[in-house]
């Protein structure tokens, strides 16, 4: 990709982690990142600042594509936890079960997390039947997006705000690649128009304990299809959550659902409440629309004639993470890089 200069659309997990892989890993090509919203935005169309944001596979056993997206970007947070301004950090993870289903299996995931196993039952909560712990990652969202945004500029990289209505709109003379990362908004944007994109509602409570009081999540399974989960952030903030609702576009908070949400984590884990503490400090509500895609993740290429400029502009996509932004972050950005370099190869 040598001299090429490339413009990543958007400015969520995706696309900032695309956007500085390749700057780190490609020589002496110019890396410009066109977005609405940026790292600091708080809206409900901006889905990263809201996300759970920590490690657990959605991947089946038989979706081998998405355990190698998930696998390397587990790798990668596993080898920067810790790193000062990253808002990355290891905790225990427990999955629950209210349940035991009938056909469960081991995870494919059990061979790569650290100190993977089944919880005994002395160790599960009031009301489960069945959990397994490992080792994970969790991520502060707006520490992490400022932290990859501060790195990109750092090697090089310059950022645009702009509200793009086409694909053609952020390509210009000197314009070779465009990296689609636009995430919920591909279903509408111009000159992608996927409508296997529809959003997936999710509503949190993020509440602030003490810092270092919790350094584990949990995420269960109800018998009724809902699922509840607590997630801790490095500066004492906890996500509570959530929902999955699927085409609903609304942003507005619930606070019906809020009260829901707080009561199922509290009734799993009474031990989220410090003993000195009477109740749960709330800090604030969030809702974010998370960019699911029918068939999964978009990794591909495809080539689009600027007829503006009269030629011929690379297109790669990476978009439709679904629930699976981080977790899947630097793999499918992997992945895009890949692939870029294969067909400019040829």
């Amino acid at each position: 990709m040598l001299n090429k200069r490339i413009v990543v659309l958007g400015a969520g997990v995706s696309g900032l982690t695309t956007a500085t892989l390749l700057l780190q890993q490609e020589k002496a090509i110019k890396v410009h990142i066109v977005a609405k919203h940026f790292p600091g935005d708080l809206s409900g169309e901006y889905t990263s600042p809201w996300a759970g944001a920590h490690w657990k596979s959605h991947a089946a056993k038989d979706e081998i594509r998405e355990q190698e997206f998930d696998r390397e970007t587990y790798n990668y947070f596993w080898k920067i936890a810790n790193t000062p301004y990253s808002g990355v950090m290891i905790i225990d993870e427990f999955e629950y079960w209210e349940k035991l289903p009938q056909d469960f299996s081991d995870p494919w995931f059990k061979t790569l997390c650290h100190e993977y196993r089944h919880l005994r039952k002395e160790e599960l909560p009031v009301g489960v039947e069945f959990g397994i712990t490992y080792k994970s990652i969790s991520i502060n969202p707006s520490t992490y997006l400022n932290y990859l945004l501060n790195t990109f500029t750092s090697w090089g990289g310059t950022t645009q705000r702009v509200n793009l209505s086409h694909l053609n709109e952020c390509i210009e003379s000197d314009t070779d690649i465009v990296v689609n990362c636009s995430g919920i908004n591909a279903r509408t944007l111009g000159g992608v128009e996927d409508s296997d994109v529809f959003p997936v509602r999710g509503q949190t409570v993020i509440a602030q304990l003490p810092q270092s009081y919790m350094n584990w999540a949990f995420f269960k399974r109800e018998a009724n299809g809902e699922s509840t989960y607590a997630i801790p952030r490095d500066n004492g903030e906890i996500t509570l959550g959530g929902t999955y609702e699927e085409d609903n576009y609304s942003t507005d908070v619930d606070y019906d659902t809020a009260t829901a949400i707080i009561h199922r984590c509290l009734a799993t884990r009474p031990d989220l409440l410090p003993k000195d503490q009477p109740h749960l400090i709330i800090k604030m509500h969030g809702v974010g629309l998370r960019p699911y895609r029918k068939g999964g993740v978009r990794v591909e290429t495809e080539w689009l004639t600027s007829e503006k400029y009269g030629k011929k502009i690379l297109i790669c996509h990476n978009y439709g993470h679904g629930g699976s932004g981080y977790e899947s972050s630097y793999g499918t950005a992997q992945s895009a890089l890949k692939i870029m370099k294969e067909i400019l190869q040829s």
